[in-house]
């Protein structure tokens, strides 16, 4: 009988032949994979800068809160120190505050005019 083992066999000479991929790639697979890192990366950067952004907005909206209620508080506080002022301005107050010092209005003899 003959043997057909070595006719047919993937030995040749003494080396086995191993079909597979080649180590680093086609140049068609290693576009897809720059495509995909790329991809993954500006997806990543997105997320990102959406989080950051929403973070910022919500500390701006605080603060836009915050100065409303100053400027509320503020501007109450400045109708009380006009209404104080123009009580303060009235002429019978100026006369006694200044009778209470020792002061008095000039006579005529004490007034020059340019």
């Amino acid at each position: 009988m003959r043997d057909y083992a070595k006719k047919y066999s993937s030995l040749v000479g003494n080396r086995q032949r191993v079909s597979g991929k080649r180590g680093g790639g086609s140049d068609r697979e290693r576009f897809f994979r720059v495509i995909g890192v790329v991809t993954v990366v500006a997806m990543l950067l997105g997320v990102a800068s959406s989080l950051w952004f929403g973070v910022a907005l919500r500390d701006g909206l605080g603060k836009l809160d915050k100065g409303k209620q100053e400027r509320t508080e503020l501007s109450t506080a400045n109708v009380a120190l006009s209404a104080e002022k123009d009580a303060m301005l009235q002429q019978e107050k100026i006369e006694a505050a200044a009778g209470g010092l020792g002061l008095f209005p000039p006579t005529e003899k004490q007034m020059r005019r340019p």
